[in-house]
């Protein structure tokens, strides 16, 4: 090959060199066929895809408790009031000779030791008797109840029951028997103030109120 020929073939090999030279760095930068570059999640997971995973049939199943309501407490009748319980050995409570003896009924309401200083006055010595009445308190209960009698010296007394009703204490019931079931229940007189029998006509009968 003379001189003139070399030259033209030399200038179209370097010429392809170059050419492929450009072709490689291409053909590296491009991501392999099927692939994705933004995700590197493995393969199942939903990464990507906004899919939650498939649950496996094998999977345990998660059980959530329920809760059961608490039982209500059950209701019982509440106390009226405070108990005061002024009998103490054989005796059948405080006696209440004169007005200023009402203050011995420690812890009742004011308005009972008015209501019982105005029964003092009030009571009457009976036929034959001398000296004057006397009242004893046995038991007071601050809901509104009261229980105890009147004493005469020497010539006896009977028993007394007493409910305020209305807003004012009253009287409702004396005498030297038990009492009648209906006047308890009509003025809801608890049984630890009244006691435990009353009269059912002529039976009696427990109480219960």
């Amino acid at each position: 090959m003379t001189r003139s020929q070399l030259v033209p073939a030399l200038a179209v090999t370097l010429a392809l060199l170059a050419l492929g030279a450009c072709g490689s760095d291409s053909d590296a930068e491009q991501p392999a066929a099927g692939g994705d570059s933004s995700s590197t999640a493995p393969a199942g997971t939903g990464a990507g895809t906004g899919d939650p995973e498939p649950a496996s049939p094998d999977a345990p199943t998660k059980t959530v408790p329920t809760e059961t309501p608490a039982a209500a407490p059950p209701t019982t009748k509440a106390p009226g009031g405070k108990l005061l319980d002024y009998e103490t050995g054989d005796d059948e409570g405080v006696t209440i000779a004169t007005a200023a003896d009402t203050g011995k009924l420690t812890g009742s309401p004011a308005d009972f030791r008015s209501f019982i200083g105005a029964r003092l006055a009030a009571a009457e010595p009976g036929d034959g008797c001398t000296e004057a009445p006397q009242i004893y308190v046995s038991r007071v209960d601050t809901g509104g109840w009261a229980r105890g009698g009147y004493s005469i010296p020497q010539c006896g007394g009977y028993a007394a029951l007493w409910a305020k009703s209305g807003g004012t204490w009253t009287e409702i019931w004396s005498g030297q028997s038990l009492v009648e079931c209906s006047t308890l229940t009509r003025f809801t007189m608890p049984a630890r103030v009244a006691g435990a029998s009353c009269l059912d006509g002529d039976a009696t009968v427990d109480y219960d109120g």
